[in-house]
């Protein structure tokens, strides 16, 4: 049983049936043990760290990639939801490398009716990566 006290407030106690305790020591191992096996749930190479989840594809079609990934996304929140986890659609987006034949904004990625956004930045690993003009950018500046 859990419940949430704010100052003077308190919650019901409400059973809880599956967590990982945030603020343990142990709590970044045992997330990522829990969702190790999302790696193999689509074709996607994936990158975990701590609960940041980085999914990569790519294709010379810009169709055909668009296809793909709507259909692995499928996938990926298919194994999220069988594993009572859900996504958080405002952290969500993603970044097209290399589409100077195509304008980026005309990918589209929808997640359960959400459409994510695509960005000309993005932190990957604490670093900052920009599309600049057709060609990838690194930088660690503080943000």
């Amino acid at each position: 049983m859990q419940c949430i006290k704010i100052g003077a407030f308190k919650s019901l106690y409400k059973r809880i049936s599956c967590r990982v305790s945030q603020g343990s020591d142990i709590s970044p191992l045992l997330f990522l043990i829990y969702i190790n096996d999302i790696t193999k749930g689509s074709s996607f190479h994936t990158t975990l760290f701590a609960d940041d989840i980085n999914l990569h594809m790519s294709n010379s079609c810009f169709n055909a990639l668009q296809t793909t990934v709507n259909l692995e996304i499928y996938k990926i929140v298919h194994w999220l939801r069988a594993n009572k986890l859900s996504l958080n659609y405002n952290k969500t987006n993603f970044m097209l490398l290399n589409s100077h034949k195509h304008n980026p904004t005309s990918f589209k990625v929808i997640i359960n009716n959400h459409s994510i956004f695509v960005e000309d930045n993005l932190k990957y690993l604490g670093v900052l990566c920009s599309f600049f003009l057709f060609c990838l950018v690194l930088s660690f500046v503080p943000h």
